[in-house]
């Protein structure tokens, strides 16, 4: 019947959604040792110039565990690229002002292009981005580290808070097609969202 359906679908999403949070700490390792190793590489060592292919690629490579960025291709904001990878990982500058460093699988940026292009994502599995640096969204609000999961379903997601002071994975976008999962990370809670002013 369509009841059980129903059910079963949700007991798979619910599965494929546990393997995704397990597979998330796992390359993060809690993320607190890719956190201390980021705040590491900002002390005065030797570091390259803030603008040189080094730099850039130092800084996009920080926005992902290691796991993550071991094998992936890195692109400048012109979209040239400045490391090519062997996986399907692809880390680049992201957000309204292009200055988010994030780490994203191919069913993150297939969401992505279809999310600027105004048209609905096809996504045919789960997908991540990392965004180890936070990020500032299109309203102003300042998101603390967390990974963005993508569903190819977003009805799926309508069992989880969509307030992100709740402290717990939240869904964004919800009840649109761009709908996805907010996993804070770092050990930082999206209670620490700054709102823009005048808000």
């Amino acid at each position: 019947s369509r009841g059980l359906g129903d059910v079963y679908k949700r007991q798979i999403v619910n599965q494929s959604l546990l393997v995704a949070a397990v597979a998330i700490f796992s390359g993060l390792g809690l993320v607190a040792p890719a956190l201390a190793n980021q705040n590491e590489a900002d002390q005065p060592k030797k570091k390259p110039k803030a603008d040189s292919d080094e730099a850039v690629i130092q800084t996009l490579l920080s926005a992902g565990p290691e796991s993550v960025t071991k094998h992936a291709t890195v692109l400048s904001r012109a979209g040239k690229v400045l490391q090519q990878g062997s996986g399907e990982w692809v880390c680049r500058f992201a957000g309204l002002a292009g200055d988010t460093p994030t780490c994203l699988d191919s069913q993150s940026r297939a969401y992505f292009k279809a999310r600027f292009q105004g048209k609905t994502p096809q996504v045919e599995r789960i997908g991540l981005t990392y965004m180890l640096h936070g990020m500032t969204t299109d309203t102003g609000m300042q998101m603390p580290p967390h990974v963005m999961v993508i569903v190819p379903d977003p009805t799926d997601l309508k069992q989880f808070p969509t307030a992100p002071q709740s402290g717990a994975p939240w869904v964004m976008k919800a009840n649109t097609p761009y709908a996805h999962l907010i996993i804070p990370v770092g050990g930082q809670s999206m209670g620490a969202i700054t709102q823009p002013s005048g808000q």
